[in-house]
């Protein structure tokens, strides 16, 4: 597309830089992986472990949660000392093979019911892993496509991430009414041909240059610190909290738990009725990524926060399947669009030496909000 085209759309205007295009396609294939492999893995509860599928998928959830706890700080520490781009293909590489160990688990069984405590504890590991990368992607934007373009590119990102998830959804409740689950989360692994190689191709460069003079410890300290004297960040985080406590053990272990022994449903209808959430992401995106002015308001995200608890009480409540599916739309829309407007506001408003700290601090809170999903099991 010739740079007047780009001119004339500047919501698509990222796409002019080459190495986001990469990021962006790594970025849809690693997102196309994640809901797959977690429903996979509910399924697979389900199938070994019908007694107590409840209580296992949420510790699985819950081991996932502590690893973005224990790791998102330091990732954003590791995104402020290293180069960016080398850190996304470190992580990754590491992605595939612990993704792996989990395939070859569900599929051996090799230790029993004790396999459960196996997965979880790979599950961790692949959790950290990914808590790593996501500060080093986040804080790469702004070296790649620049700050005046910087709200179109998390659009953009948002815009794919929900793309795929439709489709990832769909596929997996039909491929698990036809397979193992342990064949299907291995199957899943061929998305890792794509995004290793789109990942080794990036050439920016990208470092933080904070925080290399002192310990890790005291440099993840200067980003709390940081965070905590910005008004608007730390604002921003506490209303993200609110969101993602609420919404985390709903959205992954107890949504489909609760769709399969409350509504009734089958693997595949578990799948399309996940896919309701995410065209209401996907809307979401589209609409912030077309009003880029949108993401920057308070407005916005006070909005966007109510219709998020509109649709999670409706869904809860609902035992009617349209009425289920309609509310369910509607908490995609507000969950995404509130976490995308609290990290455009933020990654505006944070300075470069401590962007990968800060924007850390996004999945340790979601790290925290899965961990809930564990008492709550149990309840």
């Amino acid at each position: 597309m010739s740079s007047a085209y780009f001119e004339r759309h500047p919501s698509l205007r990222p796409l002019a830089y080459r190495d986001y295009r990469f990021l962006l396609g790594g970025l849809a294939l690693v997102q196309l992986a994640a809901p797959f492999q977690f429903l996979t893995q509910v399924f697979w509860l389900q199938q070994e472990y019908p007694d107590h599928a409840t209580l296992y998928a949420s510790l699985i959830a819950a081991s996932r949660g502590l690893a973005m706890v224990v790791f998102s700080l330091v990732g954003g520490a590791i995104a402020d000392r290293l180069e960016r781009r080398r850190i996304l293909l470190a992580t990754e590489t590491a992605s595939l093979f612990v993704n792996g160990v989990i395939a070859f688990l569900m599929i051996a069984s090799p230790v029993g019911e004790a396999t459960v405590a196996a997965v979880t504890l790979c599950t961790f590991a692949s959790s950290g892993v990914m808590s790593i990368d996501g500060p080093a992607r986040s804080a790469s934007m702004p070296s790649i496509v620049g700050m005046e373009n910087l709200a179109s590119a998390m659009g953009l990102s948002m815009v794919i991430t929900q793309v795929t998830m439709p489709i990832s959804l769909s596929m997996v409740g039909v491929l698990n009414g036809l397979f193992d689950p342990g064949q299907v989360y291995a199957g899943s692994l061929l998305v890792w041909a794509g995004i290793l190689p789109m990942i080794a191709a990036l050439r920016y460069h990208s470092i933080g240059g904070g925080g290399r003079d002192v310990g890790m410890v005291a440099s993840i300290r200067e980003g709390i610190r940081y965070a905590r004297a910005s008004a608007a960040i730390s604002g921003i985080l506490l209303v993200l909290v609110v969101v993602q406590f609420a919404g985390m053990p709903v959205a992954t272990p107890l949504g489909p738990v609760f769709m399969i022994e409350v509504l009734d449903f089958t693997t595949a209808q578990v799948g399309f009725m996940g896919m309701t959430w995410g065209l209401g992401s996907l809307a979401a995106s589209f609409l912030l990524a077309r009003f880029r002015w949108l993401t920057l308001r308070g407005d916005t995200l006070a909005a966007m926060t109510l219709a998020f608890g509109v649709g999670v009480v409706g869904f809860g409540l609902s035992r009617y399947v349209p009425v289920t599916a309609v509310f369910d739309f509607l908490f995609g829309f507000g969950f995404t669009a509130t976490s995308l407007v609290s990290a455009t506001i933020v990654q505006h408003t944070v300075a470069d030496n401590v962007r990968g700290r800060v924007m850390g601090l996004f999945p340790f809170t979601l790290g925290f909000a899965n961990l809930c999903t564990a008492p709550i099991g149990l309840a």
